[in-house]
């Protein structure tokens, strides 16, 4: 058995052993092998699902030199059919994440010695208390991956040492520069701070894909929204007509969200006629609540404007 791991351009090339594309359009969704978990005893099921993620991470990295890598979250039961409607937006997914890569710090310090930090780099400490000092010294890292960073995702800290927990998407051809900087990070205090990095690895905390169904009763509470009726079999020529009264709906105030969900499934490539059950593409951002656009992630970064 297989489970889908993620969505490439379709590939050139054979992919590494265990791997299958399913090609769709100029896409293809990959699946690799479906775990198996029996009922034995509960630490040594923990100790399989953790074996089994670790298994995952490595396929999944094993795509990155096959071009942008969309991930799918485990579990997730996904047909090259159902994901062929919506090829020109996991295109558009695939163009953001071109060359990106993400990776994870964090950076741990004794904070008790923040205070002797700072008086021997300013000839005297700030008369702050010592999170306030580590809220500057935070500034201070983050300016220095600036020039660098892409994006960023804020994770929980864990542990009073903990001073900074990030996810970083940098342009792959930065990786040589984002070591330079974690270098010179170091250098800021080299007796006092721990560094880790992970990765690299697909941007999956900044674009995870799940398709889940999509009933004819919230489309027509959509377009409800709108004063309009679908009708209780809805076709694409009807979503067509409630996609091009977007601007009207918009000077009336009504739903964006309506609004959204009729634009994106009137642009799919469907054929006319009743229309056949509906899957919904919904990209995930990790700290995210609701789904995210192609546009939450920057656009390419042009040769010449990348750091050296």
């Amino acid at each position: 058995m297989t489970e889908p791991l993620a969505l490439l351009r379709r590939p050139r090339m054979p992919l590494p052993e265990g791997l299958v594309a399913k090609p769709f359009g100029a896409l293809a969704l990959v699946e690799g092998p479906a775990p198996v978990l029996t009922g034995f005893a509960l630490r040594h099921r923990r100790r399989a699902v953790l074996r089994r993620a670790a298994e995952r991470q490595a396929l999944i990295e094993a795509m990155m030199p096959y071009g942008p890598v969309l991930v799918v979250p485990p579990g997730i039961r996904l047909r090259p059919a159902d994901l062929a409607p919506w090829e020109r937006e996991l295109t558009a997914w695939l163009d953001r994440l071109e060359g990106r890569v993400q990776f994870q710090l964090t950076i741990c310090a004794d904070q008790s010695g923040l205070g002797a930090y700072f008086a021997e780099r300013r000839a005297t400490a700030p008369d702050l208390p010592p999170e306030l000092l580590a809220q500057t010294l935070v500034a201070e890292i983050e300016a220095a991956l600036d020039p660098l960073v892409l994006d960023r995702i804020i994770l929980p800290v864990s542990g009073p040492e903990m001073l900074l927990n990030r996810v970083l998407l940098i342009d792959g051809a930065s990786e040589s520069q984002l070591d330079l900087a974690l270098a010179r990070i170091d250098a800021m205090w080299p007796e006092g701070l721990r560094l880790k990095l992970v990765g690299p690895s697909p941007a999956m905390s900044f674009a995870l894909a799940t398709l889940r169904a999509l009933p004819w009763s919230e489309l027509q509470l959509a377009a409800q929204a709108l004063g309009m009726s679908l009708g209780s079999v809805p076709t694409l020529s009807a979503l067509r007509a409630l996609a091009t009264a977007r601007r009207t709906a918009l000077m009336r105030g009504a739903d964006p969200d309506a609004l959204a969900l009729l634009s994106r499934i009137a642009a799919l490539d469907l054929a006319e006629g009743p229309l056949p059950p509906l899957h919904l593409l919904e990209v995930r951002r990790d700290g995210c609540a609701a789904p995210v656009h192609p546009s939450s992630l920057p656009p390419p970064v042009l040769p010449w404007a990348r750091p050296e």
